[in-house]
């Protein structure tokens, strides 16, 4: 009787329960968050998507037995990474496809390239990018080709700048970016071609954020170094600048007869004349005979005079193989702490990073004398160089990654995220757009075309 009795209670009770412990079960799994829902997921894709105001992700959902990729929308604002580089020849244009391939292999943002270029190199460039159909990110590139006489004729109106280094007449521009590149284009980075990232450029563009408001350029300094020969231009390098442009041209940072000849008081007098002398006198013969090392010599003379006007920049981005060893930097030990890293450090005491291990993201091969591209110093085939054992891996692996392996964005017309291979109407796809200018007129030549100046 007892026990009969207990048997119709619990029925009573555990039935009731049953069923609102379902009921719950259902509000819960409704309520989860959008990512374990695909039907949510799904409506995220309806929002719009731009360029200037979201991004394309990509996440990897793992469900057995299989594993695949989508793409989600993100919103956030992505400011494009702008580089300034020269590239004048076969062999700068070989080195130079590897530095921006490293650029599209690491970045997080949109990339605009700006490249002062010969014909010879444009089309080698053009052959890698035409490899790139579904990048990443937007990827704009923009090709300037100034003819030999007009790089010589802005030299002539500048009237003292003249060069012994290697890099020649090309390599002086390095002094003129801001005057090749349109008003619109308001900063950049400048890298040398014998050099590759390791990691997000987007790191290095960001220094601009904490610049102070009149800095004009970053550049690595070197104060701990000695070379009275080059008139101790070795303590900077001109290797990687970060060059706000539009500054450099309010300062009129190299001089031109057209600028000596213009009357308009709210225009003050070129840096250069006045930098120049300050460091390295009156030329005698009215070229600078005493200037080494190309353009570097001549930023020192502004650097020096200007001081107000420029920051060192982190040696993370400038490990060079001119300074002996790298500053003792490499592959290797992979848990190695960051007290270990500094202790074994050379070159970097005396220097503003001092104190602060060097945490390489743009590795610089340069000083390989006789080599007119660094990937195929015959250094890199010795088991028993240093430079080799300590980054000979890391060039191989950037030499030999495959342009192809580039395209890991959205492909238009294949679809999104699983959808119908349709495209989507409110998605701007990432793509490699390609502009060139051949017909270069420097800024001050423009200047005077528009203010009637002769010259």
């Amino acid at each position: 009787m007892s026990s009969d009795l207990f048997s119709r209670r619990s029925k009573r009770f555990i039935i009731p329960a049953f069923a609102l412990f379902f009921l719950a079960s259902i509000i819960f799994f409704r309520d989860l968050p959008s990512s374990f829902s695909r039907d949510a997921h799904f409506e995220e894709l309806s929002k719009p998507l731009t360029f200037d105001e979201d991004y394309i992700m990509t996440s990897t959902l793992s469900a057995s037995p299989v594993v695949h990729t989508e793409t989600v929308i993100a919103d956030r604002p992505i400011e494009p990474v702008v580089f300034v580089l020269i590239m004048w020849s076969l062999s700068s244009a070989i080195e130079g496809s590897l530095l921006m391939k490293s650029v599209l292999m690491y970045t997080s943002s949109p990339v605009e390239f700006h490249i002062i270029c010969d014909p010879t190199a444009r089309v080698h460039i053009e052959g890698r990018l035409a490899l790139l159909t579904n990048p990443r990110h937007q990827v704009n590139v923009f090709f300037y080709e100034p003819t030999y006489e007009a790089m010589q004729g802005r030299i002539e109106r500048e009237g003292s700048i003249k060069t012994d280094h290697d890099s020649g007449l090309p390599g002086l521009m390095k002094l003129l970016i801001h005057e090749i590149l349109p008003p619109t284009v308001k900063k950049g980075i400048y890298v040398d071609t014998d050099a590759f990232f390791i990691s997000d450029p987007t790191l290095l563009w960001n220094t601009f954020s904490i610049t102070k408001p009149e800095t004009a350029v970053v550049l690595p300094s070197h104060p701990d170094q000695e070379a009275e020969v080059w008139n101790q231009a070795s303590r900077i390098c001109s290797c990687v600048m970060l060059l706000n442009l539009e500054k450099l041209r309010e300062l009129r940072a190299i001089d031109s007869s057209i600028y000596r000849k213009d009357i308009d008081p709210s225009h003050p007098p070129s840096l250069s004349p006045a930098a120049f002398k300050a460091m390295y006198g009156v030329p005698a013969s009215g070229k600078y005979d005493n200037v080494k090392l190309g353009d570097q010599g001549y930023w020192w003379a502004i650097v020096q005079y200007r001081k107000d006007i420029w920051e060192p920049l982190n040696f993370d981005f400038e490990v060079t193989s001119c300074i002996m060893n790298m500053y003792n930097t490499g592959l290797g030990q992979d848990d190695a702490t960051l007290e270990e890293e500094y202790a074994k450090h050379v070159y970097v005491p005396n220097t503003p990073q001092e104190g602060h291990a060097v945490l390489p993201k743009l590795l610089h091969f340069n000083c390989l004398h006789k080599t007119p591209i660094y990937m195929e110093w015959s250094g890199w085939s010795d088991p028993e160089n240093r430079l080799n054992q300590d980054w000979g891996a890391a060039v191989r692996y950037h030499d030999g990654y495959k342009w192809i392996w580039l395209n890991q964005g959205p492909k238009q017309g294949s679809g999104i995220a699983g959808a119908p291979a349709t495209d989507h109407p409110s998605v701007v796809y990432p793509t490699v757009q390609i502009n060139t200018m051949q017909d270069v007129v420097f800024a001050d030549e423009l200047y005077a075309r528009q203010h009637g100046i002769d010259y």
